[in-house]
């Protein structure tokens, strides 16, 4: 009988552990013992999770004589070269997406940057962190196509594209990185002004 109770017990311990896992992958991020879901507002991830390490804001809709409408902020935690970084998209002020992105790495209070560090760079907060800020930027926002899925249109989120002019004094040639969504996609050279 005692075995056969301790049987139970297991089988339920491993229920419960698995519907725990379940729950924790459905838009939740776990820092440390707390875990935050998908619509939580950005005060309650920083009590739980810390301040970011870099958080760019960006207006992602206009309308004419209203203004801006709509926001998105990414915020970044870097963990360092050990562990994975995460961006968190917050939409109006709700967490809406949690993205794992490559591995961290160590900052640095100044940042030496390269034409050719460049083509190493993932994101934008590597790239602020590494070469600063760019002396010029550009943002647009594109409407992805409209996708019919199973007799349904499917909605999808504006793709933020932006690009950043980096101007190296020792080097003939601009670089504008072209970011989507926060990731850097293209670098491409181009003359400087003639002195």
């Amino acid at each position: 009988m005692q075995n056969q109770t301790m049987t139970t017990l297991k089988r339920l311990m491993a229920l419960l552990t698995l519907a725990a896992l379940a729950q924790t992958g459905q838009g939740a991020l776990r820092c440390g013992s707390s875990l935050v879901n998908d619509g939580a507002w950005p005060i309650e991830v920083e009590e739980s999770c810390g301040p970011a390490d870099y958080i760019a804001e960006y207006p992602s809709a206009t309308v004419p004589g209203l203004g801006v409408v709509q926001t998105e902020a990414h915020w970044y935690y870097n963990h360092g070269p050990q562990r994975f970084m995460q961006r968190l998209v917050f939409r109006n002020g709700k967490l809406a997406r949690v993205d794992t992105l490559g591995y961290g790495f160590h900052t640095s209070d100044s940042p030496r940057c390269t034409p050719n560090m460049l083509r190493h760079i993932k994101t934008e907060y590597e790239l602020i962190a590494r070469c600063g800020e760019p002396i010029s930027k550009r943002l647009e926002w594109q409407a992805p196509p409209l996708r019919k899925r199973s007799e349904t249109w499917q909605t999808l989120q504006p793709v933020l594209i932006q690009e950043w002019l980096y101007d190296f004094s020792d080097n003939q040639f601009r670089q504008v990185v072209t970011l989507k969504n926060g990731q850097v996609v293209d670098i491409e050279s181009r003359p400087g002004e003639a002195v």
